[in-house]
Parts: structure tokens; C-alpha cells; sequence
């Protein structure tokens, strides 16, 4: 991020810097500088004392740096673009991410109510059975009385309204 603001801003410098003139630094190691039709060597008027071919050349070889920069500069405004439509994704990317985790956790939280729901009827049955058994035994020993067994046709009526009640709330899960 800290690259992408300081090329532009150096690249800007450089512009400003060099303002309406234009170095160009030869083969032979010497650093002219064109302002206008003017050639100056380390600050001295050199035009008259350069012939037409080493002025032609000179202006080749800034023609050659100035496309060389331009295209620089258009690659790195490709990059930067490029750069700035992956960030993009990648934030897309992020944001689904987060919903696809939600939505796990909803459906996590779905199963688990689930689970509950299976456990609470399992539980309802277990002790309804373990009621009648217990009923059969007191039965069979003849330990009941009417009055008993009434409260015990009442017992099984709240186990069984348990069990459905239980039931119907598996079946609203699913």
C-alpha cells in the first residue's frame, strides 16, 4: 500500500524536478541537458560546438528514455489497477466468507436444536414405558386401588401429550 503511494508521488518529482528541460545521459558517460533547442554540458551552452548528427542522436536517445518512462508508467498504471481489482476480490471473497460461516453456524445451531428435540422425545418414551412397567408390576401384585389407577390413566395421558408434544417439535426441526 505504502509502495503504491510513493511511486506516484516520486514520479511526480522527478516531472517537477526536471520542469521544462530534459536530461539525457549518453553512452559515453556525459550528462546533457536540452531546454528548448538548447544543449548545455555541466551547465555551458554547447549547441554551436555539437555537430547536427550528435544532436540527433541526443534527441533519439530522450525519445527513447521518454517512451521507456511512458511506458513505465502506463505498466505501472496497469499494475496498480490490477492491484486494486484483487483487492477487490479479495474483500468479495472475505465478505462471502463470513456469510458462508453464518450460515454454518445456523445450520450448526439447527442440528444442535435438533439433537435437543431427539434427546427430549427419546426421554418422553423412556419414561412413559418405564411408568407402564412400573405400573404392571404394582398390577399384578395388586398394589392398586380404583383411585390409583385413575391417577395412574392420568400419569399416562401428560407422559403421552409429552411424547407428541415432543414429537411435533422434532417434525417442526426438519
Amino acid at each position: 500500500m505504502k509502495l503504491k503511494r510513493i511511486i506516484p508521488i516520486l514520479t511526480l518529482g522527478l516531472l517537477m524536478a526536471c520542469g521544462s528541460s530534459e536530461k539525457v545521459i549518453m553512452e559515453d558517460g556525459k550528462v546533457y541537458e536540452i531546454k528548448g533547442s538548447k544543449f548545455f554540458n555541466n551547465g555551458t551552452n554547447v549547441t554551436e560546438q555539437l555537430t547536427a548528427n550528435e544532436k540527433e542522436i541526443i534527441k533519439t536517445n530522450l525519445q527513447k528514455r521518454l517512451e521507456a518512462e511512458k511506458i513505465a508508467n502506463e505498466k505501472q498504471e496497469t499494475i496498480e489497477a490490477e492491484q486494486q481489482r484483487l483487492e477487490t476480490i479479495q474483500e468479495e471473497a472475505k465478505r462471502k466468507q463470513k456469510e458462508l460461516e453464518k450460515e454454518q453456524e445456523l445450520l450448526e445451531e439447527k442440528l444442535e436444536a435438533k439433537e435437543d428435540a431427539r434427546k427430549d422425545f427419546l426421554k418422553a418414551k423412556e419414561r412413559l414405558q418405564s411408568k407402564q412397567e412400573k405400573y404392571q408390576r404394582l398390577k399384578e401384585k395388586g398394589k392398586l386401588s380404583p383411585l390409583d389407577e385413575e391417577k395412574w390413566k392420568a400419569r399416562f395421558l401428560d407422559l403421552e401429550a409429552d411424547i407428541e408434544e415432543a414429537n411435533q417439535i422434532l417434525k417442526n426441526l426438519k
